[in-house]
């Protein structure tokens, strides 16, 4: 049986074919007409119905019956199909009645008996109304649901993704500081994914709100145009918003690259640094700023030298893309010197400088003010995890608006396996 069933229910044939011949005239093309003589047939014909995958979309029950009043018959039939609608037709129900079917049934209405054909068509057509919106509702929160927890599903692959790829990180010791820079995956995901459960969470609250509308029997047209466009617009914003995350997970991943293995062994540094800055022309061409390397270029390091070369790479790019605007010139400037068994390394560019409230947080993983030019946040993050974990030294910023910016870096002289420091 195709077609959504309305079920008649008398203990008096005379009236059972009065309801058939009444609604046959206005659903008998949509719906399936079904009629039981006494409360407890209609119980079995609900039961058999149910089992065969019948929607039953509304069940009319007179209240005084011999064997099972009304008010009980709509209560077992809650129970069997809770989405039918439920109508009490009586003649006699006193308020309890009324009130228990109400409370045990989710009644939807009563006709007093005698009846007009006309208010019992109206108040079927009604209630087939409501049964087809909350089918349709269901329908779509289901929809809703299923492409949510496809979302998740890819979240969660994704996410494990990254854990395997920071697995592998850790593995070869090719990033220190792994912890961070889950925190940073972490909070820059933050912002999607609450917006996803805002939006989840009014359409919850929605939809409480529209059920006990529904429950109470006042619901209204407008509140159900209301109700979807909500629903829609939370959806919308649910799905884009992981979407989002899902996106900035996948592009998180390309941070956790294999770098290259450094290799440990004296060279002079400052021949190094100018050998780095060789490789970097092309991109200072482009910009025209000017570099220097002052101080003793006899001075020598047993360390890593591909540790420094990207601790270079990156001091350098930083500036030229975030110290100068379009078409400035600057000029950036190495200068170091020796104390004890440190060298001291001085980065400084002359550029538009750092503010006071930014200066600490420029070392954190995914921080940057320049995400609408696709910064990344990584680049300062990196040198303080090569320079405090790969090369054991330390790193600090000193930066006024307007007057530039300086790295001061405090370096071994030499790394020994023990990871103790000797003079060369």
């Amino acid at each position: 049986m195709s077609k959504p069933v309305i079920v008649c229910v008398d203990d008096e044939p005379a009236v059972l074919d009065s309801l058939r011949r009444e609604l046959s005239e206005v659903f008998e093309e949509s719906y399936e007409l079904e009629t039981a003589v006494g409360g407890v047939e209609a119980v079995e014909l609900v039961k058999d119905l149910v089992q065969d995958q019948c929607n039953v979309a509304v069940i009319i029950a007179d209240y005084l019956m011999p064997d099972l009043k009304g008010d009980e018959v709509l209560r077992q039939v809650n129970e069997l199909s809770p989405k039918t609608l439920t109508v009490m037709l009586t003649g006699q129900a006193g308020v309890d009645g009324i009130t228990n079917a109400i409370n045990t049934a989710q009644l939807y209405r009563y006709i007093a008996k005698p009846w007009q054909p006309a208010d019992l068509q109206l108040t079927v057509r009604e209630a087939l109304n409501s049964y087809i919106q909350e089918q349709q509702l269901y329908e779509y929160q289901h929809q809703l649901e299923q492409k949510v927890q496809a979302r998740t599903r890819e979240l969660t692959q994704t996410l494990q993704e990254l854990q395997e790829t920071q697995t592998e990180l850790i593995r070869s010791e090719k990033m220190a500081a792994l912890g961070q820079l889950v925190a940073g995956v972490a909070h820059e995901i933050n912002t999607p994914v609450g917006n996803a459960l805002l939006a989840a969470s009014v359409l919850q609250n929605e939809t409480q709100a529209f059920d006990e509308l529904y429950k109470q029997g006042s619901l209204k047209r407008s509140t159900l145009s209301g109700y979807l466009e909500t629903a829609a617009d939370s959806s919308r914003l649910v799905l884009s918003n992981l979407d989002r995350a899902a996106q900035l997970i996948q592009s998180f991943k390309q941070v956790a690259v294999d770098q290259t293995s450094f290799e440990k062994r004296p060279f002079t540094i400052i021949p190094y640094i100018n050998s780095v800055l060789t490789s970097l022309e092309p991109h200072l061409k482009a910009t025209k700023h000017q570099t220097t390397v002052d101080g003793d270029i006899s001075l020598k390091m047993v360390s890593y030298p591909g540790a420094l070369s990207q601790i270079v790479t990156n001091l350098v790019i930083n500036s030229t893309r975030h110290a100068y605007g379009p078409g400035e010139q600057g000029h950036l400037s190495f200068s170091l010197h020796q104390q004890e068994e440190q060298v001291i390394l001085e980065y400084a560019d002359d550029g538009c400088g750092i503010s006071e409230s930014h200066q600490a947080k420029i070392f954190e993983p995914f921080f940057t003010t320049a995400r609408e030019r696709g910064g990344s946040g990584l680049g300062l993050h990196i040198v303080h995890n090569i320079v405090t974990q790969n090369l054991r030294g330390t790193i600090r910023c000193e930066s006024t608006l307007g007057s530039g910016s300086k790295f001061i870096l405090n370096l071994p002289l030499q790394i020994t396996d023990e990871g103790t420091h000797a003079s060369v």
